[in-house]
């Protein structure tokens, strides 16, 4: 009967209670970030980071999701760093997204609605600011009008004539400016063009007669120039009287005439339609498209074939660790420095390996202008990025061939191709295809050499649109995202989502095959 009531519930134990803990202050944080991206208006990632706090709640607090414990932190990974930036990419694609199209329709309204005009009836006055010695956020105005007049006005104060003799008003300057007001400190010329930008959003007086500052020495009487119409869906210009209404992601007038920013909606397949339909861009994607594919194919084949060749050749090498160990320096070296490296030895005006070629040959390949040799300079960095790779999984693969096999070809008069051709390279296949796979989808999206290298340069002559030489897809998508002049989000996330559509279904497609090919050589 003791021994019973001494056993601790499994729910009380030390190690459940830490456990509980840690889930519990992990959902808190997130929920306190569910919260601030409700308030800001972001739904579908609120609404994944829900998910991931119910997946990881579920796998973490009951013991019958206890196998899936793991698998459950990484599938919540995967939800919050692949399914969310795919599914965003995706409804990028079906906006108008891009250069002067950023904001939600709300968001421009709202920019718009802020902005002030200075009324033919407004009064103009020349202005000295002065912060409060409590507040910094407080300031009050003196004005002096055109006429000699002086005002004094405050943040939601209404705007009173002052004169010097007034009580709290300090001794006058050379110019005839208090030094000082009562509780406020006179700001000084580098104090205010300093603060120029922060001082002109800053409302002074009280409506309808607010006073702002609109240049580094004039203050005006305005009003707010736009108004928008909920109810009819309009914005007037209180400046000119016109009225706009939204059409195609801008306020326009019944002439046309457009008034930025301009907001982001729907434009469902447009995008694509564009994608596949436009003349600009079938001119430079046909070269892109060819480029891409033997770029991919022919890195993965040369940077394997290196790394077999490598492996074989010091398989059976007295001190095989010493030159695995110096054959693999490339791989521990971030790419980025080596991408660099290369570029600087190759560079035409003070690269080592163009100085050594000219003094060698009398001449140097155009290695960074040259549409061929920059292509072929890629390829060659790319090998030397990725040979140590699969240097180390070829000799990995190697041990896994029983060698009675070998023993027995070199037994019936097989040369040493022979047992290389017939036995070891369909076994090594076998072992290392969905490695050469992976590789193969990594390098078809490959951004980094391109763009560090040479930014997809040389340049494509004659395109209607930016492009060059070396991009491949994802380099090309983002010149167009990014680096023109016209940047289009939309169009941009419409090619990445053909792009992960094609590139998983090569990837599946050549998974099919490996298992084929396993098959065969069962």
């Amino acid at each position: 009967m003791n021994k019973q009531s001494s056993v601790v519930p499994a729910f009380l134990t030390p190690s459940t209670m830490l456990r509980l803990a840690i889930v519990g202050v992990f959902d808190a944080a997130l929920m306190w970030l569910i919260l601030q991206l409700l308030g800001d208006g972001n739904y579908p990632l609120a609404g994944i980071l829900a998910v991931v706090i119910l997946i990881i709640s579920f796998c973490f607090s009951l013991d019958q999701f206890k196998p899936y414990r793991w698998l459950g932190l990484s599938l919540a990974f995967t939800t919050l760093f692949v399914l969310y930036p795919i599914l965003y990419t995706f409804y990028l694609s079906t906006t108008n997204a891009g250069y002067g199209h950023i904001l939600t329709k709300q968001e421009a309204v709202d920019f718009l609605e802020r902005q002030q005009y200075v009324p033919e009836s407004g009064q103009q006055y020349k202005w000295t600011a002065y912060r409060s010695l409590e507040a910094q956020d407080d300031y009050v105005l003196w004005l002096q009008a055109e006429d000699g007049t002086t005002y004094l006005t405050g943040l939601n104060t209404a705007t009173k004539p002052a004169g010097l003799d007034q009580e709290g008003v300090g001794p006058a300057d050379d110019k005839g400016i208090p030094t000082t007001i009562q509780g406020y400190q006179r700001l000084e010329k580098r104090d205010t063009v300093a603060m120029i930008d922060q001082l002109g959003e800053l409302a002074f007086g009280v409506s309808p007669d607010v006073i702002r500052i609109t240049s580094l020495s004039v203050a005006a009487t305005t009003q707010q120039r736009y108004t928008y119409d909920d109810k009819n869906d309009t914005l007037t210009d209180h400046e000119t009287g016109l009225v706009y209404h939204p059409k195609e992601g801008v306020f326009v007038t019944e002439a046309g005439q457009e008034l930025p920013p301009g907001f982001r909606v729907g434009v469902g397949t447009d995008n694509f339609n564009r994608f596949f339909s436009s003349a600009a861009l079938r001119g430079p994607l046909f070269r892109i498209i060819s480029w891409n594919f033997a770029y991919a194919i022919l890195s993965v084949m040369c940077s394997f074939a290196l790394g077999l060749f490598i492996a074989v050749l010091f398989d059976s090498l007295p001190g095989k660790e010493i030159i695995r160990a110096l054959l693999i320096i490339p791989y521990p070296i971030p790419a980025l420095v080596s991408i660099l490296i290369w570029r600087n030895l190759l560079n035409p005006d003070f690269g080592a390996l163009v100085k050594l070629q000219e003094s060698l040959f009398g001449t140097a390949p155009h290695w960074l202008t040259d549409p061929t040799w920059t292509r072929i300079a890629i390829i060659i960095i790319n090998m030397w990025l990725s040979y140590p790779y699969f240097y180390i999984v070829s000799s990995g693969a190697l041990q896994a061939i029983p060698t009675d096999m070998l023993d027995a070809a070199s037994v019936d008069g097989a040369n040493a191709w022979q047992r290389f051709s017939h036995i070891i390279l369909p076994l090594l296949l076998k072992i290392v295809s969905p490695l050469l796979v992976a590789s193969f989808a990594f390098n078809f999206n490959n951004f980094n050499l391109i763009y560090i290298f040479n930014q997809g340069n040389p340049p494509i002559a004659g395109s209607p649109i930016p492009a060059g030489h070396t991009d491949i897809l994802i380099s090309f998508v983002y010149r167009l995202a990014f680096n023109s002049a016209q940047s289009d989000y939309g169009l941009g996330a419409s090619i990445s989502i053909v792009l992960f559509l094609f590139v998983a279904a090569i990837t599946w497609g050549q998974f099919r095959y490996t298992r084929v090919l396993e098959d065969q050589t069962a």
